[in-house]
């Protein structure tokens, strides 16, 4: 059975704007120039890297 990652406090909220946008974490992935699997494991806490998380806000135009 698969296990159910919790998506961080910024998971939430990224993944909120991408339900808006009608998004998906690759099509963000894409955007961002980067890894899926990076995207996914900054929604999950599982990377921290602040650059990563800036390169996100700043893709998707979200604040702090």
């Amino acid at each position: 059975m698969a296990r159910k990652i919790q998506l961080t406090e910024f998971g939430i909220r990224v993944k909120g704007e991408l339900d808006r946008r009608g998004m998906t974490q690759r099509d963000l992935a894409d955007q961002c120039g980067i890894n899926y699997r990076v995207v996914n494991d900054v929604l999950t806490g599982r990377n921290r890297k602040e650059e990563n998380i800036k390169l996100i806000r700043e893709t998707l135009a979200i604040s702090s």
